[in-house]
């Protein structure tokens, strides 16, 4: 094991003539961005479109995600096309080279590893290929690897990501303030009139939604049952948000404490999510797509975050001007913190605090309304 540890090592260290691609902007005319995981990870991912854009302006921008991100990537003003990484992935081999080589990409960015995309795309000879070093696979199917690691960083998703420009020769920042002017999440749709009802123009419109589908640690049911009914009704409306699975744990645990609350938990699609966020004052959430979502939307997003390293804020808070976040006590020592669902980190930040936040955001809209 020692031997083949020396051996990448000795291999990441090394430079290849094959590595040193010219990105210019001349000869790449069609560019994919691979990243098939979360909504949270597709949108940190963005900064990285935005940028490319801003530098190669005629350059074409596809994006291969799974079909439920579908919406966000056609909200983002950066990306030209989506390409389904669920319809691909039901193709035959054949089909699926096949399909690719129709698109002409030039070259592809694997944001997300993916071993079966990453052979795909060289098998359809997609001529520059990028993507972390730290993957063995990559070294035969890649032409060009970024020598960086997600597992022991100490930095931001999105910073992560921008590392994969480096053949590019882009120069970039890595503050995280200018990074969310490189998002280009928009919403110019109709809002729908069933969703348009659910706003009260005299009230700061929240959203709440407070579960992640078992994806990261979790404010307890109780503190936003408790946050829910401390919130001065005629200043606040609050409507909770959810999954299918998520609005069966809302209306047995959340709506019998909350009855005032516009429970649309399992009922919006997530273009009509994306649409009702546009819309809203505010959000409040643990560490999921619909906080990245907000803070990219430019509307006020609270995040409720762990102080564990790889969960934390550092590594996974949401950019935008309008972006919060609150952590955990960082004296908290609790052997709980290891069961998402049970985290007494996470409890220890308070309805107090998150309360403030909201009401400072309430007053500043009631002040911007006179």
């Amino acid at each position: 094991m020692r031997y083949f540890q020396r051996f990448v090592i000795v291999l990441t260290k090394k430079k290849f003539k094959s590595e040193k691609l010219m990105m210019q902007k001349n000869n790449i005319k069609h560019l994919l961005i691979s990243r098939t995981d979360n909504i949270g990870d597709v949108i940190l991912t963005l900064p990285l479109v935005g940028i490319l854009k801003q530098q190669f302006p005629e350059m074409k921008i596809s994006f291969l995600g799974r079909e439920y991100v579908r919406a966000i990537i056609e909200h983002c003003a950066d990306i030209d096309s989506f390409f389904s990484y669920d319809a691909l992935t039901h193709l035959s081999k054949e089909d699926a080279i096949a399909q690719i080589k129709a698109h002409a990409f030039d070259a592809v960015i694997h944001a997300f590893p993916n071993k079966p995309i990453a052979l795909l795309m060289k098998q359809a000879g997609v001529h520059n290929r990028i993507g972390t070093s730290h993957r063995l696979y990559h070294w035969w199917t890649c032409n060009a690897r970024v020598n960086f690691s997600r597992a022991k960083s100490d930095e931001h998703e999105a910073q992560l990501n921008l590392k994969l420009l480096k053949p590019f020769h882009i120069e970039t920042t890595d503050n995280l303030e200018r990074l969310g002017e490189y998002l280009g999440l928009q919403c110019k749709d109709q809002l729908p009139p069933h969703l348009k009802s659910l706003l009260k123009t005299d009230r700061f419109n929240l959203i709440v939604h407070p579960f992640t589908n078992g994806h990261a640690r979790e404010w307890p049911v109780s503190h936003f049952n408790a946050l829910i009914r401390q919130l001065p009704k005629e200043r606040v409306h609050v409507i909770v948000t959810g999954s299918q699975k998520e609005s069966v744990v809302i209306q047995d645990r959340m709506l019998s404490q909350c009855p005032d609350i516009t429970n649309v938990a399992g009922q919006c699609s997530l273009r009509e999510l994306v649409q009702l966020i546009a819309n809203s004052d505010g959000l409040v959430a643990n560490s999921t797509g619909p906080l990245h979502i907000a803070a990219a939307l430019g509307i006020h997003a609270l995040g409720l975050f762990p102080i564990t390293k790889g969960m934390d804020p550092k590594r996974w808070g949401p950019i935008g001007k309008k972006a919060e976040v609150l952590t955990a006590n960082p004296e908290c020592q609790s052997p709980r913190c290891r069961h998402k669902q049970d985290c007494l980190c996470m409890e220890s930040i308070t309805v107090d605090q998150v309360k403030a936040v909201i009401l400072n955001w309430a007053k500043n809209a009631d002040a911007v309304c006179v």
